[in-house]
């Protein structure tokens, strides 16, 4: 399977066949936007996609113009693009107890599950649903505390994956290499000052940082999982491969995104 990262926490995931699922897709409406465009092309035509799944209705997660399906690889009636993808949902909650649904399913034999903004430790109901998943998708912490990174590492380890990719982050293409704290605000603080749509939802330097606050956690997360930068939006991931690994996690940040900003 190839997964493209699209920005913030949106991948569209291509099977071996060609066949599309997007997942958290975000509305990149002026009165939404915080920063990123939603790609207009993907794989040389107009965006598509064949399923599209939300986690939750806030602007971040949440967009999908009717056109996508008409530009997805073409499905027949009596057809099975995803072939036993046993899909399925298990609630979750955000640092502030609004809901997310954590879907999981099954692509070209691999398991995976995306967390969308969940930032608590799994419950033993949750997990008997999820299972343990070959490859999953979680957001480190938007704040600073120490605490909340904890949640992060006691929630992969008990998902036990082969590996992790790190979401809800944004990484335009003029961001600088340096993973210092203070050259990452100052970058973020003009980005949003020249991208970004403040609005009653999204006020001010502090909303906007939130961002900023997860990329540096993903960062110093990765290093801990002997993780891998990735300088290109897509990744191939090989079933064969994976079992081959060892028994610690492998993870991975991408450092571009499909999305685009008005300026970069």
């Amino acid at each position: 399977m190839k997964i493209n990262f699209i920005g913030l926490s949106s991948f569209i995931i291509e099977n071996e066949e060609g066949y599309s699922i997007l997942v958290d897709p975000f509305n990149d409406a002026p009165e939404w936007i915080l920063g990123p465009n939603f790609p207009k092309e993907f794989n040389g035509k107009q965006f598509g996609a064949n399923l599209v799944l939300i986690s939750h209705p806030d602007a971040d997660h949440a967009h999908a113009p009717g056109t996508w399906l008409q530009n997805a690889k073409e499905t027949k009636p009596g057809s099975n693009p995803f072939p036993n993808l046993n899909l399925r949902g298990t609630v979750v909650p955000e640092y502030n107890g609004d809901l997310n649904i954590a879907w999981h399913y099954t692509i070209d034999g691999l398991r995976l599950v995306h967390f969308a903004d969940h930032s608590h430790v799994l419950t033993k109901e949750q997990m008997e649903e999820i299972g343990n998943p070959d490859v999953i998708f979680i957001s480190p912490p938007k704040t600073d505390a120490v605490q909340a990174k904890e949640v992060t590492r006691k929630n992969i380890e008990l998902l036990n994956p082969k590996i992790i990719f790190w979401t809800h982050h944004i990484v335009p293409k003029n961001l600088p290499k340096e993973n210092d704290r203070e050259i990452l605000k100052k970058y973020f603080i003009e980005y949003f000052k020249n991208n970004a749509y403040t609005n009653k939802y999204y006020k001010g330097e502090e909303s906007f940082m939130e961002l900023c606050n997860i990329l540096e956690h993903a960062i110093s997360l990765n290093k801990e999982y002997s993780g891998i930068t990735l300088y290109e939006p897509s990744i191939i991931i090989n079933k064969d491969k994976l079992e081959k690994m060892e028994n610690k996690p492998v993870s991975y940040l991408f450092r571009s995104m499909l999305a685009s900003s008005k300026i970069e």
